[in-house]
Parts: structure tokens; C-alpha cells; sequence
């Protein structure tokens, strides 16, 4: 029993050896190979590169070292190459001038799950008649000005709602997490004109469903994960990020599922005003001959509520406004005794709050203005 034992701990430190052999060799002898002409940049550690210099708070550390190497710096990030753009013309240039050659995007742990292999269309799917397609439909009926004109109401009654909300608490006594608030009502306005349905403050297991799995992906979406920057032990799944991610998608396929089939057989209800899946379901057939897939379809709406809360910068500046505006207009905002601001940051899927803001609000209009 000893000696097998000491095999097997052999074999393990045997393996863990050649890993690491196999990963210093390549990230040593074949990149000083292929010597390439690349943007200015920190020089990295063998294998980790300048994940270290990163640290906990990327957008700090990656703001000071352009201010060293220049707008346009070029990072090894563990095994893989990135190019970091940090002034708006540049980013102009790669964005908009040069699109086409950067729209296709490198395939995570988190996006391979999230968005079904990359089948959303949008955000990692390879540039093609399926991708542009969906572009189209999303600029035309989603973030473009006449379809942002027309789901209009449904933005004011979502952030109505809201305000009712805040001041029955405000009445009551209670602190408001004014995020959490914000965040429900920017979900429903999304799934409303995606789904023709409220994920937030419905009642019933389904709609209890629909938000935990909006609130499980924003977590899973922010995870870490070692093997997008060094894919050659992404195998090893040492974080376990990966085991989290394929439990938490099967769930979300199955209650994706239901819903979509659900959709699809009360689109006759919606004819006069069909919803951005009704659209995409209908126009599903590209130039090339190829369709949608019932796959692309729910990896679009696990997409949108995660990545895509303000949507557009035209939908993200209005948004804003009219939440704010509402906010300030509606309330008096105090903090609650004894505490005070604090602004540190946290870095995660979005950049917010190391502690999120909880606020008493005190009405400054007629009682009736809020009924």
C-alpha cells in the first residue's frame, strides 16, 4: 500500500512538472521566436505575464500605466496577448474605424456558459451574416431612436413604480439600498421590451427564478478565472469556476427553455406590439441562408440583462437622466444616523460601490404625486 502510494505521489509531482515545463517553454522560447512589432508595455513574469501588476483594481493600475507607455500599450496577460486602449480616439479607431477586424472576441470560461459558445450573436460570436443580422435587428427595434421613442411608457411606469416603492419605505422608516432599487427597475425595463415580461417584484416560483438567475449570472459573470489567461491549464479548473458554471447552465437552459416555448405560443397575443424576441424570432432566416437557432435566441437573453444594462450609449445617457432626475426631483436624500459617504471603489462586472449606498428619503411633493 506504501509504495503505491509513492507511485502516485511520484506520478503527481511527475505531472506537475512536465505543466510546468511545457508552459515555461512555451512562453519563453517560442515568443522570443516570433518577435513581432507591438505597442509599447510592461515586460511581465515568464507564464503569469503582468497579472501580478494588475492587481485587485485593473482600471487604477491600467489608467497609471498608460500613463507611462502611452495610449495604446500592449500586456501579456498570462500566456495571452492584450492591447489596451486608453484614450477615446484610439479607441475610436478600434471600435468603430476598424471594427471588423476586432468585433470577433476571445472566448471565456464565463461567455462560453453565459452565452451558449459564444451563439448570443453579439458579443462573442465570429463577425458574420448571423452577427450582422442581429446588429441590425438590435439597432432597428431595441437601442435605435425610434424604437427608444416607443418603449417610452414602459420606462416611466418602471421607474414610477419605483418611486411608490421608495417613499412606501421612506413613510415606514426603513433605508433605502438605493442600487439594488435601480438595478430592478433597469432589469424590467430591458425584459419588458425583450420579453414582454416583469423579472422583479412578480410574484410566483417563476418570477423568483428568473431574478435569482439574473443575480447568479451578474456574480458568475465577474468570477476571475486563471484558465482564460493561461489556457493551457484551463483543463485543471483549479478555481472551480468552470464546475460552478456548467451547474448554474443547465438550470438556466432548462427555465430558458420553458420560457421561450411559452413565448413562442403566445406571439399571437402581440401582434400589434410584438417584443424584441418576437422580432428576432420572426427575421431569424440571414442572407446566407442560415437561421437563429432556439440556442442563439436564449443565449441573447441571458446576454442582455447581464451585459447589456445600459445598452448603447444613447440608452445609457437617457436612462441615467431620467432615473437620476426622477430621484432628486421625487426626494429629500439623507444618510442614515451616524453614518458617512463612502466612495472606494470595487471592481467587478461593472465598476461599483466597495459599499453600496443605503440612504432615508423624505418626500418633497403632494402626497398624490406618488399614488
Amino acid at each position: 500500500m506504501l509504495l503505491k502510494m509513492l507511485h502516485l505521489q511520484a506520478l503527481v509531482y511527475a505531472t506537475i512538472f512536465f505543466i510546468i515545463t511545457h508552459i515555461l517553454f512555451r512562453s519563453v522560447f517560442l515568443t522570443s521566436n516570433q518577435k513581432q512589432k507591438l505597442p509599447p508595455g510592461p515586460k511581465g513574469w515568464p507564464v503569469i505575464g503582468c497579472l501580478p501588476l494588475v492587481g485587485s483594481m485593473p482600471h487604477v493600475s491600467l489608467a497609471q500605466m498608460a500613463e507611462k507607455y502611452g495610449p495604446i500599450m500592449f500586456l501579456k496577460m498570462g500566456t495571452c496577448g492584450m492591447v489596451v486602449v486608453s484614450k477615446p480616439n484610439s479607441a475610436r479607431a478600434f471600435l468603430k474605424t476598424l471594427d471588423e477586424n476586432f468585433s470577433n472576441r476571445p472566448l471565456t470560461a464565463n461567455a462560453k456558459y453565459i452565452t451558449y459558445g459564444g451563439q448570443d450573436s453579439v458579443t462573442a460570436m465570429e463577425s458574420g451574416t448571423r452577427w450582422k443580422l442581429l446588429k441590425k435587428l438590435s439597432n432597428l427595434h431595441m437601442l435605435g431612436a425610434t424604437s427608444f421613442k416607443d418603449w417610452s411608457p414602459t420606462r416611466a411606469m418602471e421607474v414610477r413604480q419605483m418611486v411608490q416603492e421608495m417613499h412606501k419605505m421612506g413613510q415606514q422608516g426603513q433605508p433605502i439600498a438605493v442600487m439594488e432599487m435601480v438595478f430592478c427597475a433597469m432589469a424590467n425595463m430591458i425584459t419588458q421590451k425583450s420579453l414582454n415580461r416583469r423579472v422583479f417584484g412578480k410574484q410566483g416560483s417563476e418570477g423568483n427564478s428568473m431574478k435569482d438567475m439574473i443575480i447568479e449570472l451578474m456574480r458568475l459573470a465577474g468570477l476571475f478565472n486563471i484558465g482564460d489567461f493561461i489556457p493551457s491549464i484551463a483543463w485543471l479548473d483549479i478555481q472551480g469556476t468552470e464546475g460552478q458554471m456548467k451547474r448554474h447552465h443547465k438550470k438556466f437552459d432548462a427555465l430558458l427553455t420553458k420560457m421561450l416555448e411559452e413565448h413562442e405560443q403566445t406571439a399571437h397575443l402581440r401582434t400589434r406590439n410584438p417584443d424584441f424576441i418576437d422580432v428576432v424570432m420572426a427575421n431569424r432566416e440571414c442572407d446566407d441562408g442560415s437561421k437563429h437557432t432556439f440556442t442563439n435566441i436564449k443565449a441573447l437573453l441571458l446576454f442582455k440583462p447581464v451585459r447589456r444594462m445600459c445598452a448603447g450609449i444613447r440608452m445609457g445617457i437617457a436612462l441615467v437622466e431620467c432615473i437620476l432626475g426622477t430621484l432628486v426631483h421625487a426626494f429629500e436624500w439623507h444618510l442614515p444616523g451616524g453614518t458617512q459617504l463612502n466612495m472606494d471603489e470595487k471592481f467587478g462586472l461593472v465598476l461599483q460601490r466597495a459599499d453600496p449606498l443605503v440612504a432615508g428619503v423624505v418626500p418633497r411633493l403632494q402626497p398624490c404625486a406618488y399614488d
